[in-house]
């Protein structure tokens, strides 16, 4: 199997060079296949190289979805931005299948951080190891003026039980800093409000603020298992909450935040400003790790609950017995701003209602 060809170190970083890939059968070169994950352009396969005996990781980006030149620069910017501790490791190999362009990738032994997290969230000394090293990798990306765009549970990948070594990882959605970029398969509840309100299909510029934002909701995540709103959109009256608050509109804290300590509140002011000329470089992490971040005696599980109906917020990972055709299917309708969650009180009203016009009215055939 060929492989790709590494530039010297006086070409340009952002020169994303194509080449010829090798065309193989996986079956050729590979043993053991397993199907790891899927997601709207790719698939993630586990695998045992049999020349060299050793386990990777194939990600197997969709021909008909993906463009040949989005493959090459998410495999070039992957590959050069590797040698960082915190960065998932690819190697020098790319290919062709009859349905896919593949390139190999390390294998992180305990997976990704959504089938880890548990219900209630990691915890403050977990979250705090995953934050120190995304803001660590996030940090070397914005160096080489890169955006990530897609900082969130899936993407982290872990090698040990403590979280005490993640990477960062899937460079699919990478692009310079300053790219235009059109509005497509938005992860809601992950996207910075300037996504949010950008229109379908229309494009919006990348700049590094969008992935202190999303590392932001990815720290609230790890600490409550939970998203802090469904859409950073003011018809959101979560976020709407909180925008009044940021905005000292009003002293009142927005419920899910009560369980954080007031040197967490100031990091997530500065994280999750709905401003993104004003939000803080990933850099601002590091002031706060030796702060205590949750409020003894307050499980945030508690703060879920909607006051007005029994609706719990929507789960901040997949359960592992949902199929990812149901997975996927949820994020699209998600991501057109379809209401996936039911609202208990207003069903509970209209069964009511039913059961009342049912009882006053004439009952039919008698």
């Amino acid at each position: 199997m060929a492989a790709a060809a590494r530039k010297g170190s006086s070409g340009s970083f952002h020169r994303v060079s194509s080449f010829e890939l090798p065309k193989i059968q996986l079956e050729d070169e590979f043993s053991d296949i397993k199907f790891l994950a899927e997601g709207w352009y790719s698939k993630v396969l586990l695998a045992r190289h049999t020349t060299s005996d050793s386990t990777v990781v194939l990600k197997c980006v969709h021909k008909e979805t993906t463009k040949r030149k989005d493959f090459f620069r998410e495999y070039h910017y992957n590959y050069y931005l590797s040698p960082h501790p915190n960065v998932l490791n690819s190697f020098e190999v790319a290919f062709d299948t009859p349905n896919y362009y593949v390139f190999t990738q390390e294998y992180a032994s305990q997976g990704d951080l959504a089938h880890l997290l548990p219900k209630g969230g990691l915890g403050e000394t977990k979250t705090k190891r995953v934050a120190e090293q995304l803001a660590f990798a996030l940090e070397f990306v914005h160096t080489k003026d890169l955006v990530h765009r897609d900082v969130r549970l899936e993407n982290v990948l872990v090698f040990d039980n403590e979280l005490s070594r993640v990477k960062l990882g899937d460079f699919g959605l990478t692009q310079r800093v300053g790219a235009l970029v059109k509005k497509v398969n938005v992860r809601v509840p992950w996207a910075p409000p300037e996504v949010c309100q950008a229109v379908y299909n229309e494009g919006y510029h990348c700049e590094t603020s969008m992935d202190a934002w999303q590392l932001g909701i990815l720290i609230f995540v790890c600490l409550t298992g939970s998203y802090p709103w469904y859409s950073a959109d003011i018809t959101d009256r979560h976020y709407n909450a909180w925008v009044s608050w940021h905005k000292r509109k009003t002293t009142k804290l927005p419920n899910r935040f009560k369980c954080f300590t007031p040197r967490l509140l100031r990091l997530m002011r500065r994280l999750l400003d709905p401003k993104p000329e004003k939000r803080a470089g990933v850099r601002e992490v590091y002031k706060y790790v030796m702060d205590p971040w949750l409020v003894k005696g307050i499980d945030p599980m508690d703060l879920f609950f909607d006051e007005s109906s029994s609706e719990i917020f929507m789960a901040a990972t997949s359960k592992p017995h949902e199929c990812a055709e149901k997975t996927r299917l949820r994020e699209i309708l998600s991501s057109y701003g379809i209401q996936t969650t039911v609202d208990k009180t207003e069903t509970t009203r209209r069964i009511c209602e039913w059961l009342l016009n049912s009882v006053t009215s004439p009952h039919r055939g008698m």
